[in-house]
């Protein structure tokens, strides 16, 4: 129980450092990420390991991610994907406060706007668009059937998670592949799956569905 309460209280002041991030100008958020993406521990190669796998064969590959954050899956996708890619768009709002239990969203918003700039300038590639919206009012710009990956990892609540599979599968092309982090991370993100699909695939903390 003491354990538990220290694990909160370590997590509570981490969200409450993150809140108090702030630079001059430009030049100095950049700086912040670079460092971050140094002491990162993240490995960003699993949603192209799917797709590698599962779409080998195919090429000129529309590809979608909700949840953009530091852009280190976007970059590494592009590159590792190469010639597969013929488009890759992005969907981050790159707002502040959208969930009390994720750590990134307790940015604050002068660090999101930066964060923004950085990540364009970060992937910069042709083929990568950055569309700052909601999830659920950026799946309008798409036409049905058009999508041949999407990896959704955007906001870990149930409802959040639960509404992007629902409004992003018609998106999908028939045979196409919808992916999605944090399986073993976050229960909300266990139950929108567990709800929404009756059989799906594991592969570590991701999860996916050929459709």
């Amino acid at each position: 129980m003491l354990n538990k309460i220290k694990n909160k209280l370590k997590l509570f002041l981490r969200f409450y450092e993150l809140r108090q991030i702030t630079f001059s100008d430009y030049s100095e958020y950049k700086e912040y990420f670079v460092e971050e993406d140094k002491k990162s521990t993240w490995d960003p190669s699993a949603f192209s390991n799917i797709i590698e796998k599962h779409l080998k064969n195919k090429s000129d590959l529309n590809i979608v991610e909700i949840g953009v954050a530091r852009g280190s899956t976007s970059k590494f996708t592009i590159e590792k994907l190469s010639d597969m890619v013929s488009s890759y768009t992005g969907v981050d709002p790159y707002e502040s406060n959208y969930d009390r239990k994720d750590g990134f969203s307790y940015y604050n918003q002068d660090l999101m706007d930066n964060l923004y700039k950085f990540v364009i300038e970060k992937v910069n590639d042709p083929r990568f668009n950055l569309i700052r919206k909601k999830s659920n009012l950026a799946y309008l710009d798409f036409e049905d059937n058009s999508i041949d990956a999407i990896y959704i990892d955007g906001n870990h609540s149930y409802e959040a998670v639960t509404e992007d599979i629902k409004c992003w599968s018609p998106k999908v092309k028939q045979g196409g592949l919808i992916i999605g982090d944090d399986y073993l991370t976050f229960e909300g993100v266990r139950k929108a799956v567990n709800d929404s699909f009756s059989n799906f695939n594991e592969s570590g903390n991701t999860w996916f569905v050929e459709k």
